[in-house]
């Protein structure tokens, strides 16, 4: 969900060729966990185990030499299953409980201001509701809400190696909080194999109304004031110069409010520029 669910694609401040595009379908996925990250450093002991699994379809379209459009759409599975036995309240819910439903739609435009050694852009994303958002037992797909998030790009190449960095305000409608996203990534090109290590903030400013579920109702999955600092590797393999293969994979370094557990991808690409 939170570690590897939007690619870091969009993130970068290079845009497409003019009616060049990349589609990418992608399987994200936490595995099974118990316990989140709480605030001050305690850890939340679930009721039940909790898995997630989403599956993505991302793409991006050159409107022209410098504005790309962006999209992503992700579907979510997600499921509540077994008594954790270090929880008290293991005997609050019985039976096993999934749902499965459209997360957070997103649409982004990308907009390249200049490239010359260093490569300056603007991004505006919005986030649309998840369709499924069922209340209890804590299962949703997606934030209950509109995210509108403003980001500059920044980022400049060095023959075979790559950085770039981007940062923005998002907003998040219906008494959610809105947060500070901010990180950066860099890759190394060996023949046909992308290295890269990335990492991402998300710091939520703690200024929405929306409670938490109850403890015996937690699942970690999009409840207000999710925050983390995540750092991650991936490895990208060009099969030929319109075909890869991408696998991926992050933890967080500090969290709360979301799974203690890592977040892994594993995606199929096709691209033509």
């Amino acid at each position: 969900m939170v570690f590897v669910s939007f690619s870091l694609a969009a993130q970068s401040p290079w845009p497409r060729s003019k009616a060049g595009f990349f589609v990418q379908a992608a399987w994200n996925f936490i595995p099974t966990y118990t316990t989140l990250f709480g605030p001050e450093g305690k850890d939340i002991v679930l009721d039940r185990e909790v898995s997630e699994h989403n599956i993505q379809l991302y793409g991006e379209y050159g409107l022209s030499k410098k504005t790309t459009l962006i999209a992503a759409i992700p579907f979510a599975i997600n499921k509540r299953g077994a008594f954790n036995p270090d929880s008290p309240f293991m005997f609050g819910n019985k039976g096993d409980v999934s749902i499965a439903g459209f997360g957070n739609t997103t649409l982004a435009l990308r907009h390249q201001f200049f490239q010359r050694k260093l490569a300056l852009a603007g991004t505006l994303r919005v986030g649309f509701p998840a369709i499924a958002d069922y209340k209890s037992p804590g299962l949703r797909t997606g934030y209950n809400a509109f995210t509108v998030l403003p980001m500059v790009n920044a980022g400049m190449g060095f023959g075979q190696l790559y950085c770039f960095f981007y940062g923005g305000y998002g907003y998040r409608s219906n008494h959610y909080s809105h947060f500070l996203n901010f990180g950066g990534e860099m890759g190394l090109h060996l023949g046909k194999v992308w290295l890269i290590g990335f990492s991402e903030t998300v710091f939520p400013l703690e200024n929405g109304s929306r409670k938490l579920p109850p403890i015996d109702e937690l699942t970690g999955l999009y409840v207000n004031n999710q925050g983390w600092v995540s750092v991650g590797v991936k490895a990208l393999w060009q099969i030929n110069r319109f075909v890869g293969l991408n696998l991926s994979g992050a933890g967080a370094a500090w969290a709360q409010n979301v799974p203690k557990s890592p977040g892994l991808s594993l995606g199929v690409y096709f691209k033509w520029d």
